[in-house]
């Protein structure tokens, strides 16, 4: 008896299955490092944010005093001076030390017409900047905008 030779045979060799099994594996391997990118982004995405809101938290404080009040009160905040921190913004400097962590600091500016004489009488300029330390960097961010007196 003659052993029968089979053709078109059905199925893969080992050869071809380990082959499969590497290419599925570097692909796997390059999507992982692909979500831990995306996740690290999400990361930053969500601290500038943070430091976004803290700083509207504190420019919210800044309209709940009166107009003459507010360079007097905020300018020259630095939360890593207790010293220079009013009782306005004491539950800010907390706030942004409990979201952004131990190393975050920020600092407040407020300018008027005596410091910048394209001003008005009337409009302060605010700038707050917001740092921390991520992944052994800094990051920072800097937000500036304008308080009105009401009325003027």
């Amino acid at each position: 008896m003659h052993a029968k030779t089979v053709r078109g045979r059905s199925g893969f060799s080992l050869i071809e299955m380990i082959l499969a099994i590497a290419l599925l594996g570097f692909a796997f391997l390059g999507m992982g490092k692909l979500f831990l990118a995306s996740s690290e982004h999400a990361k930053q995405g969500r601290h500038d944010l943070i430091a976004l809101n803290t700083a509207n938290e504190i420019l919210e404080r800044m309209h709940a005093v009166p107009f003459e009040s507010v360079k007097p009160l905020f300018d020259g905040i630095d939360t890593r001076q207790q010293s220079t921190i009013p009782t306005e913004a004491r539950n800010w400097a907390v706030h942004l030390r409990e979201h952004l962590g131990p190393t975050a600091w920020a600092t407040v500016s407020v300018l008027d017409e005596n410091d910048n004489t394209a001003l008005p009488r009337g409009l302060v300029e605010v700038d707050i900047r917001t740092s921390w330390t991520e992944r052994g960097r800094e990051r920072t961010v800097q937000t500036s905008t304008y308080v009105v007196r009401m009325g003027s």
